[in-house]
């Protein structure tokens, strides 16, 4: 009788466990600042690809409101509303987040490239030096990382407009240059094909910036199975041929090897 109960009580354990292993997990993502920006399929796959690694049947949706960095990581601190984020943070969050080991752009973030008006490319061809640019107005939202790095630098920034108005000053002469990074400047480029925008040759601003995922303490445990799924992709090589698909073309397409590069200093 007591090795029938038992039998019992292990089988019913075993297919608790499976149960559990096999329960759908629900990630809520930060919604894009910007309500036109599409999809970014290359974290979609890393997501995909590594909770796939790990066996675990996971949903990935995202929240309802766009948000800033500032707000997904308030929200990510207090658990509420997102799980998960992509982000590029100093180390004072490390008290308040968990995140993972390996970085997601391989510091491609921290390379920037400037958006300027087409009449000014002789202007920034003679460029070299961060003195040299300093007088020039860039344009930066406070909440974006890069106006901090920028800032302290000692660079000029307009920081109080938003995407639309920022847009503006660079049309208008208000501001001389936007900074953007080399994995998205493309894109954004063709969303402003109207305006007479283009590349400032020659240079590129270089930072250092890795992107990891970041989680609340709360969700340790996804965190720890994400970062054994992406153990098992970067092991197997699956990760890097992720990033060769989506970014081996980025320094061809922008000549980045042949770009004068003005290194500027990230206090983290």
């Amino acid at each position: 009788m007591n090795r029938a109960i038992l039998i019992l009580l292990m089988t019913f354990a075993l297919s608790s466990l499976q149960a559990f292993c096999h329960e759908q997990i629900v990630i809520q993502l930060a919604k894009p600042n910007h309500t036109d920006a599409v999809k970014n399929q290359y974290i979609h796959d890393i997501l995909d690809k590594s909770f796939a690694a790990m066996d675990a049947d996971v949903v990935l949706l995202y929240n309802v409101k766009p948000m800033n960095n500032k707000r997904i990581v308030e929200q990510l601190s207090h658990n509420k509303t997102i799980t998960l984020a992509w982000l590029s943070l100093p180390h004072e969050h490390a008290d308040s987040l968990v995140k993972t080991t390996i970085p997601l752009y391989k510091g491609l973030h921290g390379k920037r490239l400037l958006i300027i008006r087409h009449e000014d490319q002789e202007k920034f061809s003679g460029i070299k030096t961060l003195a040299d640019l300093t007088p020039l107005v860039g344009l930066q939202q406070q909440s974006w990382s890069d106006y901090t790095v920028l800032k302290n630098n000692g660079l000029t920034v307009n920081g109080e407009l938003d995407y639309p108005g920022m847009v503006k000053a660079l049309e208008t002469g208000l501001g001389d240059y936007f900074p953007r990074s080399v994995l998205a400047i493309g894109t954004e480029l063709n969303r402003l094909k109207q305006f007479n925008f283009v590349i400032a040759p020659n240079i590129m601003l270089q930072y250092p910036s890795d992107y990891y995922f970041y989680l609340s303490k709360e969700n340790q445990h996804i965190r720890d199975m994400l970062e054994q799924g992406m153990q098992k992709l970067q092991q197997s090589g699956e990760l890097e041929q992720l990033y060769l698909q989506y970014f081996g073309d980025v320094e061809k397409q922008f000549s980045l090897k042949q770009r004068h590069i003005i290194t500027l200093k990230n206090k983290e």
